[in-house]
């Protein structure tokens, strides 16, 4: 933990950090797991939350905005840690440390449907609560049912903006998002985001607290259930969907849900694109290209379902390259260094190397044919060999008018450039 922060954490509560641990999670904020000890001896856990060097700094997603839903919750049903302090500069946040575990029972289990179900119970609560008493400054409050998605998709598209080379698949989802904004509504609530398995710690059964809301926002609560349904297995949704549905009376609206899948991807792929333009985060650099490809493809996924599916991409044999020797060492030797360190953090950063061999390997493999191919798309759809900024260009103007002609070109790159990381990213569905 940063000096200064240790030293204004022990001024401020009148102790001394006798332990302190950095979990392997995250990467938006400097997150430290303390033990403080004052001077009868009482030892108090805390976790503390600083503004880092995280792809949200500087932005309006900050510890300060998150500080102001915890102080909304203090004293709901839900299940919230408490704040125990909080820096002037808003830059520091000191909250209690809650018992339990963000880690999940295997699907299917007895006991991770308990957990499930009260994670429910908590969501209920949450947006059974009434959205015009909660004291929210600086969060935007809708007037219509449009802006139940727009105010917080103008957010992201200035987040998006920040990013020199965004990927126009991304920037084609934000126009649509916001052309498509939904005009129904049941009612409006406090919407968590980023919600479901990894953002709530559970003990015994019971889910003791919902963390981590750097994305809240008011809005829909089919928001928070797009995210549920990227993070929860499907065979779990419909006992989750009746228990929702018997304590708030709300049903879930399928095409709503559907929507907000499409707004999860495009966070998701602002949050990583962030990461990569500005060299990583907590994680290192390769792990945010290989994140950023995931939600690309779910990006791809829905809008397709929406849109209807892209033209069929012409496949590209890998061919050998005389370089193939050169990249088996380079891989041996990432491998042999992971196992002969002992930081774990160091372990990781090194490890994670292998994502960025394997993608040169691939490049070095396919990549002349697929620019090739890259090129005369473009010449085809464009009229011209428009180059990567004027896509994004028309990319942006497409998804306002839907255009179809030029979503299926989106669709037709996005299965070009999947061909790098083909291996990687199925791999990763495998497991």
């Amino acid at each position: 933990m940063d000096d200064a922060v240790r030293a204004w954490v022990e001024t401020t509560l009148g102790g001394t950090i006798v332990a302190e641990e950095r979990p392997s999670v995250g990467g938006s904020r400097e997150v430290t797991l303390v033990d403080l000890e004052r001077g009868d001896a009482d030892v108090v856990s805390l976790v503390v939350r600083a503004e880092g060097g995280g792809c949200f700094a500087g932005t309006e997603i900050s510890l300060a905005r998150e500080a102001v839903v915890y102080e909304a919750l203090a004293d709901t049903a839900v299940p919230v840690p408490r704040i125990v302090a909080r820096a002037p500069d808003g830059g520091t946040l000191v909250l209690e440390r809650l018992a339990g575990t963000d880690e999940l029972p295997p699907v299917g289990s007895d006991q991770r449907a308990e957990i499930m179900g009260s994670f429910v119970d908590a969501l209920a609560a949450l947006h059974a609560l009434d959205a015009d008493s909660l004291h929210l400054p600086g969060l935007p409050r809708p007037t219509s049912p449009v802006e139940h998605a727009r105010l917080d998709l103008e957010l992201w598209a200035r987040l998006a903006a920040r990013v020199t080379a965004i990927d126009p698949l991304v920037a084609f989802a934000g126009a649509w998002l916001w052309a498509n904004a939904p005009t129904t509504l049941t009612r409006t609530v406090l919407v968590q985001g980023d919600t479901g398995p990894g953002n709530f710690l559970a003990e015994d059964g019971r889910v003791t607290g919902l963390i981590d809301w750097e994305f809240a926002h008011l809005g829909d609560p089919m928001d928070d259930w797009a995210w549920l349904e990227l993070r929860a297995d499907a065979a779990e949704l419909a006992p989750l969907h009746a228990r929702y549905t018997e304590q708030t009376g709300t049903e879930i609206h399928g095409e709503r849900v559907a929507y907000y899948r499409i707004a999860v991807e495009y966070r998701c792929a602002v949050t990583t694109s962030l990461s990569v333009h500005l060299g990583g985060g907590a994680r290192g650099w390769a792990p945010y290209l290989l994140a950023t490809q995931r939600y690309l493809d779910g990006l791809a996924t829905g809008l397709g379902r929406q849109l209807g599916g892209g033209e069929v991409t012409t496949a590209v044999s890998p061919v050998p390259s005389p370089r193939g020797p050169y990249f088996d060492a380079l891989s041996a030797g990432v491998r042999a260094a992971v196992r002969s360190l002992d930081d774990p953090d160091r372990r990781e950063e090194t490890r994670n190397l292998q994502i960025l061999v394997r993608y040169l390997r691939a490049h070095d493999e396919r990549g002349a044919e697929l620019e090739a191919l890259e090129a005369a798309d473009r010449l085809a759809t464009f009229g011209d060999a428009v180059d990567d900024a004027r896509i994004v260009e028309r990319a942006e103007a497409a998804g306002r008018t839907g255009d179809v002609h030029v979503f299926r070109y989106l669709m037709r790159r996005r299965g070009r450039e999947r061909q790098l990381w083909a291996d990687l990213l199925d791999r990763r569905r495998e497991q």
